[in-house]
């Protein structure tokens, strides 16, 4: 009798792990939780731990890049030349994107003179800079004439400029995160909470316009979303001293980009709440948009920690957009105009996600 009944469990068993593992190879969930963003953590971690961190030499326009010293520095692979006008580059030092300016003070037939720049902003910049450009001079002066009497020579000039903290960097990175979050995840799960239950359908069949009931669920989340704002930029300016380069101007055009940000985010709110049918489909199908996004958009470090290979994709998602538009007028004290290249990013990447969710939304 107990023999007779061994295979049969041993073929139960075996037919019930294998639809098992049947059902969790076809479960969104299972595929994305379990392999793909493993593998896209590893990745961008690895590719941060990987990237050697560059010196960032401002070098004006005007100068000859045929100079032998602008030749030795072009050819180092842990440094990025930077060249622009003297102004630009100057406004750069003062915000901390550059290490120093590196200039031909006076050139002779016999000798070359250097004059660095450097900015008390960052400190360890400077030094690391002056240390650099030390090295390469002694270098050729070694090579050229031996010890004595060098025929190249460093003058260190240092500027004042305001020292920027990481909650300088990183507020304006959790508003965005904020808003993607609140555009995203709220909305795809309270539609697919009011389609489950017919409230939408219920909501179509009535004289109401699915506009107007598309606008009433984007206005509540604008509210949630400037109360977001507000909350965020409070504790950041009165507990951590977080700097508004403009006093209340800034403010206010915080709270303007916050809402464009937001209505370009719902985009994707929309178009993904049209493609999920319920909660298992739309966990892997959110985070699979919006996790990337906060690693790879300058959320929480910046996106010059990638390689060279990775900056095009990351600069150009749209949370990097907003990200940077946000940083351009605190960070770097810039006005609203100067935005723009940035909003008009965002404002493409929200059309083209109005026009998917067009096309699959479904209210039921």
């Amino acid at each position: 009798m107990n023999r007779s009944k061994n295979p049969r469990q041993l073929r139960a068993y075996l037919a019930l792990a294998w639809y098992s593992f049947r059902a969790q190879t076809r479960n969104p969930a299972t595929f994305a939780f379990g392999f793909i963003f493993p593998i896209v953590f590893i990745s961008i971690f690895g590719l941060i731990g990987n990237s050697q961190p560059k010196i960032t030499l401002g070098i004006p326009t005007g100068v000859n890049s045929n100079n032998i010293i602008i030749q030795n520095i072009k050819h180092q692979q842990y440094v990025k030349i930077d060249q622009e006008n003297e102004t630009n580059l100057e406004n750069k030092l003062r915000q901390g994107k550059i290490a120093g300016i590196l200039s031909i003070q006076n050139q002779a037939f016999d000798h070359i003179g250097l004059k660095l720049i450097t900015s008390s902003a960052i400190p360890q910049d400077a030094a690391a800079a002056k240390t650099f450009i030390q090295t390469i001079v002694d270098q050729i002066n070694l090579a050229l004439v031996g010890a004595k009497n060098p025929p190249v020579t460093v003058n260190q000039v240092e500027i004042s400029g305001r020292q920027n903290r990481y909650i300088d960097f990183a507020l304006p990175g959790q508003i965005g995160f904020s808003l993607l979050s609140t555009a995203i995840f709220g909305t795809v799960f309270g539609l697919i909470y009011l389609k489950k239950a017919l409230v939408l359908k219920r909501m179509f069949v009535t004289p109401t316009k699915p506009l107007t009931i598309l606008f009433a669920q984007g206005t509540s989340r604008l509210i949630v979303a400037l109360i977001q704002t507000l909350i965020i930029l409070g504790l950041g300016v009165i507990v951590f001293k977080f700097y508004l380069p403009h006093g209340i101007i800034t403010f206010l055009e915080l709270l303007l980009l916050s809402a464009i940000g937001l209505i370009a985010f719902l985009g994707f709110g929309y178009f993904m709440a049209g493609l999920a049918n319920d909660e298992n489909s739309a966990g892997p199908l959110v985070n699979l948009i919006t996790l990337p996004q906060f690693l790879l958009s300058g959320t929480f470090f910046s996106t010059d920690s990638f390689p060279s290979w990775v900056q095009p994709i990351a600069n150009n998602l749209p949370l990097s957009y907003f990200n940077m538009a946000i940083r351009k007028i605190t960070t770097e004290g810039g006005n609203l105009s100067q935005t723009f290249p940035y909003l008009l990013g965002l404002l493409v990447w929200g059309g083209v996600m109005y026009i998917l969710a067009a096309k699959t939304f479904k209210w039921e």
